[in-house]
């Protein structure tokens, strides 16, 4: 009897110890959801067992070997060689399961998430709204996966079922965009190109030791086809000025064959500069909204461009003045309503007290001229107010409210042109036409308060015609020969994506750069991709960075953006073709 005691309480002891004190001749920890059989001292886990990867780890492996994106510039990937020479070595053990664990969190972080530090992104735009005294935003939407379920349903069905490909966004040319990744990085692997240090502006028939170095890294990116003359040819020949023209309108720049000051600048950026600026977008492209409408109108605020999508087909595109770096056009989404056919515009109070009070001063009357007067409400049955009775002085400097609106009746003078596209948000902008034609054969085009003018409104409202049998199109045209006000509501109404895009892959297969006109590229490059292999994150955040070394301040690089994006380029006497070379889905 107290031998079978005795026995029960031994059995009691060993089924309550911890696995881990159980096996002998061990010498590894042995982590949460692997056992160790004191016989065999085997492995049984997620992505490991005695004889070699699970069915788990084989995938998992596959997968990164397979993604031509994961390179040596990622965080996680000397991990990803430490794994690979373990299981070369047959080092199949605990430690190699931990390994891979920690592995799949950091490529599932890298393809559902992305590097970009949002959380410190945030604190940069806030900065942004308390010194500019603007309603800056860049709405971003949580990408919906999650690492730790897609391991739990894998480990239940024993297989990812392609879930590494189904996470990725279908949206904004993602995959083409990633295509061109993969090429610049084969690229850098084969030894770049070099980079172009000549000063000399170069015309066709120029000569110049410069032009076999512009010649490769023309052939490289694709731009030059089908030429006869030999790559080191000194000589800038016809061949070489198509691709030249090629290479500018890529990067936002007219069409032209001069080889000028902008396009040495990028002449003379490693291929990891543009390997950097991809990746970037990819990540954006992860955190924008991935509602998918078949008719819906998407806009790129670096490119200064528009684009109506039915599917995957482009019915229109126009070029786009957007904000100024100083008044940004805000990143969001929403979902437009109503046309206004000859607007009113009602000017905001920031506008009279930062550009019209200084005027008002000297002259109450000022704006009249502008068909600009002054209410004392919003409404339309608001009365007119003699903006002379009204003491400008007293709300000049300071925050004191002015009681008063000024508004714009419509004409062909009005700020907002002849029509309005509305699409009701808390930043208060919208799309609409402008008077001020000229300035749509700038390069660069940010130059509103915020708001987006369009090149061809009559066109955008042909579009939108298509997809609303309520639009008549030869109704309003005769409309907008008069002042009369008129308000249409779409009864299909179209959903709006206001995007932040420098590079991104255009409708006809090229890959575009463009500058970084709001200083967005350089806020999100902090803390990008550092260390998201030392540590698992939870789901849907992304892991907080080291902090960095000490930077000049965000106040002088705002201030050098400002001051660069604020250049004013020469216009044109009158409004007329241009003498170059136009692609309308480029600069």
């Amino acid at each position: 009897m107290k031998k079978i005691l005795k026995n029960g309480l031994l059995t009691a002891i060993l089924f309550a110890m911890p696995s881990y004190l159980l096996a002998e001749n061990n010498s590894s920890v042995v982590s949460k959801g692997e056992i160790v059989t004191k016989s065999s001292n085997s492995v049984s886990s997620t992505w490991v067992k005695s004889s070699g990867l699970t069915s788990l780890g084989k995938e998992l492996i596959n997968q990164i070997k397979k993604d031509k994106s994961v390179a040596e510039d990622l965080p996680f990937y000397k991990l990803y060689l430490n794994v690979k020479r373990d299981i070369k070595k047959g080092r199949f053990s605990a430690k190699l399961n931990r390994k891979m664990d920690k592995l799949y969190r950091s490529y599932m972080n890298y393809l559902i998430n992305g590097g970009i530090d949002w959380k410190a992104f945030d604190a940069h735009i806030a900065k942004l709204k308390k010194k500019y005294d603007y309603n800056v935003g860049w709405e971003k939407h949580i990408p919906p996966y999650s690492a730790k379920k897609i391991l739990a349903n894998a480990k239940l069905d024993g297989s990812f079922n392609d879930i590494f490909n189904r996470v990725e966004p279908n949206r904004f040319k993602y995959a083409k965009l990633k295509s061109n990744l993969v090429k610049f990085i084969n690229i850098k692997h084969n030894g770049g190109w070099r980079v172009v240090k000549t000063n000399k502006t170069l015309n066709v028939g120029s000569s110049s030791s410069a032009i076999p170095l512009i010649r490769k890294r023309l052939k490289l990116e694709g731009d030059l086809n089908g030429c006869s003359e030999p790559m080191d040819s000194t000589v800038y020949d016809n061949c070489m000025a198509k691709a030249v023209k090629r290479f500018k309108l890529r990067h936002g720049s007219k069409g032209t064959s001069v080889i000028d000051r902008a396009t040495r600048a990028e002449f003379r950026k490693p291929v990891s500069y543009y390997i950097k600026k991809m990746r970037l977008n990819l990540d954006r492209i992860k955190w924008s909204n991935r509602k998918e409408a078949r008719v819906r109108i998407e806009l790129n605020i670096p490119a200064f461009r528009l684009y109506v999508y039915d599917g995957k087909d482009l019915v229109t595109t126009m070029r786009v003045i957007t904000g100024k770096p100083n008044h940004p056009t805000p990143v969001f989404s929403d979902v437009m309503t109503t046309i206004v056919v000859n607007p009113y515009w009602r000017i905001p109070e920031s506008i009279v007290k930062k550009e019209m009070i200084k005027h008002l001063i000297k002259n109450p009357h000022y704006y009249e001229k502008q068909h600009k007067y002054l209410y004392d409400g919003w409404g339309p049955n608001s009365k007119k107010v003699n903006p002379a009775t009204v003491n400008w002085r007293k709300y000049k400097d300071n925050k004191k409210r002015i009681p008063y609106h000024f508004m714009q009746s419509p004409s062909s003078r009005n700020a907002l042109g002849k029509i309005k596209f509305l699409f009701p948000n808390k930043y208060s902008v919208y799309i609409h036409d402008t008077p001020g034609k000229r300035r749509f054969f700038n390069e660069k085009r940010a130059f509103s308060h915020g708001c987006m003018r369009i090149q061809k409104p009559r066109e955008l409202l042909k579009a939108l015609s298509l997809y609303n049998s309520n639009i008549n199109v030869d109704s309003i045209m005769k409309k907008l020969k008069t002042d009369d006000n008129k308000q249409i509501g779409l009864r299909r109404r179209i959903p709006v994506d206001i995007t932040y895009f420098t590079s991104f892959v255009d409708d006809y297969g090229n890959l575009h750069f463009r500058d970084d006109v709001y200083g967005y590229d350089r806020a999100q490059y902090r803390g990008f991709y550092r260390n998201s292999s030392s540590k698992a994150v939870k789901d849907n955040n992304l892991e907080k960075s080291k902090k960095s070394k000490k930077r000049k301040s965000n106040k002088k690089s705002v201030k050098n953006s400002n001051k660069n994006g604020a250049k004013k380029n020469k216009l044109p006497a009158k409004e007329k073709k241009p003498k170059y070379e136009v692609i309308e889905i480029g600069y």
